[in-house]
């Protein structure tokens, strides 16, 4: 099989699997028992309106919370730092001149530098961004 990523936009608030049942948002003839009940997770709405109820662990796993243009600022900065250390990693992995060919690393040390750079500003934004008056003069 082949792997996949998906993105997609939701609403979420949390929600106790025992007020997941109560609305009717649990798979059809699932009852949580006792102890189920106040498992924490969250109440979901998808964009074309389905609703549904995720466990917390399995929630928190897939999204991030960006309601502001700061929380979209940190997951943009976050996903690049992710990728920045994999290749970094890769860079100085003995793979690294065993998988690529002369020109493909020059391209690759390239990219490192400009994923470096791109960090900086990123970082440098949601300083700016989080030390700004509310005001800003235009």
């Amino acid at each position: 099989m082949k792997k996949y990523i998906g993105t997609k936009e939701i609403q979420a608030e949390p929600m106790t699997m025992g007020d997941a049942y109560r609305r009717g948002l649990l798979h059809a003839g699932r009852v949580p028992n006792e102890s189920e009940n106040s498992k924490a997770g969250y109440y979901v709405k998808y964009e074309n309106g389905y609703e549904s109820w995720s466990p917390a662990d399995v929630f928190e796993k897939a999204y991030r919370v960006a309601d502001t243009f700061l929380d979209r600022l940190r997951i943009e900065r976050d996903d690049l730092s992710l990728r920045y250390n994999k290749a970094q990693d890769f860079y100085y992995s003995p793979k690294f001149k065993e998988l690529l060919w002369t020109e493909e690393q020059q391209a690759f040390e390239t990219q490192l530098d400009l994923m470096r750079k791109y960090l900086a500003v990123l970082d440098a934004r949601i300083q700016y961004a989080e030390n700004k008056p509310k005001t800003c003069n235009a």
